[in-house]
């Protein structure tokens, strides 16, 4: 189910919100959204895996809050209230990035005349991060076939072995990474002060309509609930 990009952007503000300020059972409603939507992409074991783990940690946190558990209790209560805002906040920013083009995103913005100066660093963070997690997956499988693993006997003894074996090659990626970035904006011809034309096409459609009402609706609800 193809989403237009300023859809997509409203989710992330919407559900933002809502997940960070509103109780657990209002961040949950959010949360059906982006599991529904990444089952439609075809990732569904990363969608049970999500839901899953979001319905432990909210549970968790939504029944310990109250009650009287001691040092321990409170160290496990604040990582399972940690847990269950940011995973779904990370989750929203994974599928919309992995399901958004930048041709797309810089279309939206164009059409909510968003300047270039704000659209520009956006889509190149969209383009940067999944590079990097393709990165650091591509240097994890070269690390496997020399024997090296993250949990591995030898990185027990030595952790300092890691930032050997995984975050230095990983730096090095990404310095080259922004680097070719940069060259392929200024290939585009990407600046603030040009006028960019983009020829794909872009526009609401019903699966827009419902993921707005839904939104709304969720949005509307809490507010009604707070106020009374």
């Amino acid at each position: 189910m193809k989403l237009d990009p300023r859809t997509k952007l409203f989710l992330t503000i919407a559900g933002n919100s809502i997940i960070l300020s509103a109780p657990v059972i209002y961040g949950a409603m959010i949360v059906v959204l982006p599991a529904v939507l990444l089952v439609l992409e075809k990732r569904w074991r990363f969608s049970l895996l999500f839901s899953f783990l979001y319905a432990i940690s909210a549970f968790s946190f939504d029944y310990l809050k109250t009650m009287d558990v001691g040092l321990a209790g409170t160290l496990f209560v604040s990582t399972m209230m940690l847990v269950s805002h940011v995973m779904p906040i990370s989750v929203i920013f994974y599928y919309v990035m992995t399901t958004t083009k930048v041709n797309e995103f810089m279309a939206g913005m164009s059409k909510m005349h968003i300047p270039n100066k704000v659209t520009i660093p956006l889509a190149v963070m969209i383009r940067f991060f999944p590079t990097v997690f393709d990165e650091a997956r591509d240097i994890g499988n070269a690390m496997r076939m020399r024997g090296i693993r993250l949990f591995s006997l030898r990185t027990l003894k030595n952790p300092l072995a890691i930032l050997e074996y995984r975050l230095i090659p990983l730096l090095v990626s990404l310095t080259k990474i922004g680097d070719e970035l940069s060259v392929a904006a200024t290939t585009r011809g990407l600046s603030p002060e040009t006028r960019r034309s983009c020829i794909v096409k872009i526009g609401f459609r019903v699966q827009d309509v419902a993921v707005f009402v839904y939104c709304i609706a969720v949005v509307v609800l809490f507010c009604s609930r707070s106020v009374t």
